[in-house]
């Protein structure tokens, strides 16, 4: 809705930078920050209240079995939500259950000793915190302690002991007191407590220094190494020899281990007790960047870390990519809830705008019509539309449009459909044009993609009417086929695409019909609507330019376009010799007819010395296939000695039982001279291959071209019913239907070893 006249909006209210983070720079967004990110305003997304449901259902009443685990993936691209989200159920989880112990990684790194100590926020990071955990221990050592005290069957005091593990149990008893009361030694529960936590990690020493931790004169010192710190002496006697992190010139892929293992143990504890723990990890993904080792070793402790959490009673929830996911052993997927976000719809887009507006509305606006503020429909319309409902491209077409539409004291009016239109065009086609054609040559490089010595079309028709569509490169794969790149701007609009779409159809009808495809560069924004009504127009799906490995986007899609020309001109050269096979089918079949009422004269014929014996024959066909290596002739002369053999055999039977020839003699003499016409095509279409490749120097192209005439008289014979030419007579090894049947193979085995020798 349109602004009331004279309202005047003072102040970007949008981010700079919309781009929200866990770690304590923004303070998980509890504290708002002026154009720093997108943390200052919130709407209720599907995936938010999905995402608060799974947290809700997680810190519901334990059953009688214990707290549930679970882990839940954030699953999408960039800017769709998921660290927004992941803050807001931090938000929650604080504002519900504020005594829920959490960690958070705002993003994995390879040294994760450096993340733990500087950057991992975790119970221990307060003093409140810290306190909470030695209870933790505390409550741990009480929960090992009456496990020990109640397993004591043949003490006499077997009543009183299972009153206290009772006590011990429900946290009224000291298990100081209970230890020094029963005069158990404290070293035997240390050991205990030991054992359970090796069931979590290998390193004992984590176990040790849990122990340690109970005891005043160790406290310090175990708390600076559970933060990340080198250990101290006294802790190094008892075999805590390492920090949790590469150091002393350990691997980055150690450090990773120790982290992780250090997350484990103390979220087993939680667990073992009974309380809720929380970890909160965003850009997963991250880690597909790192060496392999590296990599690998991340993914496979974040697995185990995985299972911990789902196995006793944790709730882990992590954001990644599709990547990120798919880098995840499958076994992990069937125990992750998945949830991927969406764009929003055109109603959330609206209220984000008016979210973000709220904060610095005039009076007038606060208190009358607020909502879209100085946006109009056409621009909220456009923003939603362009932007695909992209939460962070929303916001920074959103600010850029409102500093365009700022007067020369910084007040805004209105924020116009086409204000809209120029801050998309504005913040995607910031490449420029020589930029584009470096990364398509780069790309042609790649590929060693042959150039056209020539354009196929004239000067004018590469260029649109406007000038802001162009034909960067015109490539021949093969003679008389083309390959354009063409080069545009933004598709934003329907006029756009028409345009865009006028200029590539003007090009197919200029280039022979079937041999022209267009590979669509569209340097600027494009929604996926758009991309999807663009490639049902021109045939092909247009490539969005995108700063990295687009040269290789571009090789690859070439080599599409590539294989689909000439899978058409296959289909094309098949479907031009059906229509020759029908023709010659239907002229054989009237001069059948006539052949029908004059094949006794054939036989008489076939008896004077006008009918050409196959020598003759053969004597023919060597003189036609002169051109031909020595191997190549023979065949054919073969081939067509044969075929005359068949029909003088038919001839001959007709002449000696004088009667009129039967529908299966016709059947015979019809295929037979169909299959010589063929076979005569074939050997000129050789011929003329051989006259144009030099020995030794025939190119792929042209032994593809060779492979293609093979192939299209092989098909002609395959549907031809050649086994009714029977055999070939005693000289021949093979059968008359055998012989024409391999005659495109021989040739080509033949020739093509002949032409590279």
């Amino acid at each position: 809705m349109a602004p009331v006249d004279g309202q005047l909006w003072h102040g970007n209210p949008f981010p700079l930078i919309p781009v929200v983070r866990l770690g304590p720079a923004s303070d998980l967004g509890e504290v708002a920050v002026r154009g720093g990110d997108s943390g200052n305003a919130h709407i209720d997304t599907p995936l938010v209240r999905d995402l608060q449901t799974l947290i809700t259902d997680y810190f519901a009443p334990p059953a009688a079995a214990g707290r549930r685990g679970r882990a839940v993936a954030l699953v999408g691209g960039f800017g769709l939500g998921k660290s927004h989200a992941l803050r807001h159920g931090h938000q929650w989880v604080r504002a519900r259950h504020p005594g829920t112990a959490m960690w958070i990684v705002d993003e994995p790194v390879q040294d994760m000793g450096r993340l733990y100590r500087d950057r991992l926020r975790g119970p221990g990071d307060t003093g409140q915190g810290r306190q909470a955990f030695e209870d933790l221990v505390r409550d741990y050592y009480a929960y090992v302690t009456a496990a020990r005290v109640g397993a004591q069957e043949d003490d006499p005091r077997r009543e009183t002991l299972l009153q206290i593990a009772e006590g011990l149990r429900d946290r009224t008893l000291d298990p100081d007191k209970v230890i020094s009361a029963l005069r158990y030694d404290p070293e035997v529960m240390h050991a205990d407590l030991r054992g359970k936590l090796n069931e979590v990690t290998e390193h004992r020493r984590f176990a040790t220094a849990l122990a340690l931790l109970l005891e005043p004169a160790f406290k310090r010192m175990v708390w600076n190494w559970l933060s990340g710190e080198e250990p101290a002496e006294p802790l190094r006697e008892r075999g805590i020899t390492e920090a949790l992190g590469p150091s002393g010139g350990g691997s980055a892929a150690a450090g990773i281990d120790r982290v992780f293992d250090a997350l484990a143990v103390q979220g087993f504890l939680y667990g073992r007790v009974g309380r809720s723990y929380v970890l909160l990890v965003d850009s997963l993904e991250k880690a597909l960047d790192w060496p392999e080792e590296n990599r690998r070793t991340f993914m496979d402790a974040f697995e185990r870390l995985v299972n911990i959490y789902t196995s006793h009673g944790g709730l882990l929830v992590f954001c990644t990519s599709p990547q990120g996911l798919r880098a995840l052993r499958s076994s992990i997927h069937e125990r992750v809830v998945q949830l991927w976000p969406i764009g929003l719809d055109e109603s959330h887009t609206r209220e984000l705008v008016a979210e973000y507006l709220a904060a610095s509305a005039p009076p007038a606006a606060r208190s009358g019509r607020g909502g879209v503020g100085p946006f109009e429909d056409e621009s909220l319309r456009l923003l939603h539309e362009l932007t695909d409902g992209v939460p962070r491209e929303v916001l920074r077409v959103s600010r850029l449009a409102w500093q365009s539409s700022e007067d020369s004291e910084g007040a805004v009016r209105e924020v116009s459909g086409a204000t809209v239109l120029r801050a998309v065009r504005a913040l995607h086609e910031q490449v420029s044009l020589r930029q584009v054609q470096d990364d398509v040559h780069e790309a042609l490089d790649l590929g060693q993609w042959r150039i056209a010595s020539r354009d196929p079309v004239p000067a004018r028709l590469s260029r649109s009417q406007d000038d802001r569509d162009e034909v960067l490169y015109w490539l021949s794969p093969a003679p008389n086929t083309y390959l354009a790149v063409v080069h545009t701007r933004s598709v934003l609009l329907a006029d756009d695409a028409e345009r865009i779409t006028t200029h590539v159809h003007g090009l197919r009808s200029a280039v022979r019909p079937g041999r022209f495809e267009a590979l669509l560069v569209v340097n600027g924004l494009a929604s996926q609507p758009m991309l999807d009504r663009l490639g049902r127009a021109i045939g092909s799906r247009p490539l969005l330019y995108q700063p990295g490995d687009f040269a290789r986007a571009v090789h690859e899609a070439l080599l599409q376009l590539q294989r689909r020309l000439f899978q058409e001109q296959s289909e094309s050269g098949f479907v031009e010799l059906s229509e020759r096979l029908r023709r010659d089918m239907e002229q054989q079949t009237a001069e059948l007819r006539a052949v029908r009422n004059s094949l006794a004269a054939l036989a008489v014929e076939a008896q004077t010395s006008h009918t050409r014996p196959p020598r003759a024959v053969a004597q023919e066909a060597d003189v036609a296939g002169s051109e031909l290596p020595g191997p190549v002739r023979r065949r054919f002369r073969d081939a067509l000695a044969m075929l005359e053999t068949v029909t003088r055999r038919v001839a001959d039977r007709t002449a000696d039982l004088r009667t009129a020839a039967t529908p299966a003699d016709l059947s015979v003499l019809g295929c037979a001279t169909l299959v010589r016409t063929l076979t005569e095509d074939f050997r000129s279409a050789v011929v003329g291959w051989a006259r144009a490749a030099a020995p030794g120097g025939a190119t792929e192209f042209q032994l593809g071209e060779l492979r293609r005439i093979c192939r299209e008289y092989e098909c002609a014979v395959e549907v031809l019913p050649v086994h009714l030419l029977g055999g070939a007579g005693p000289q021949h090894p093979l059968t008359s239907a055998r012989t024409v049947e391999v005659l495109a193979e021989e040739v080509w085995g033949a020739l093509s070893t002949a032409t590279a020798s």
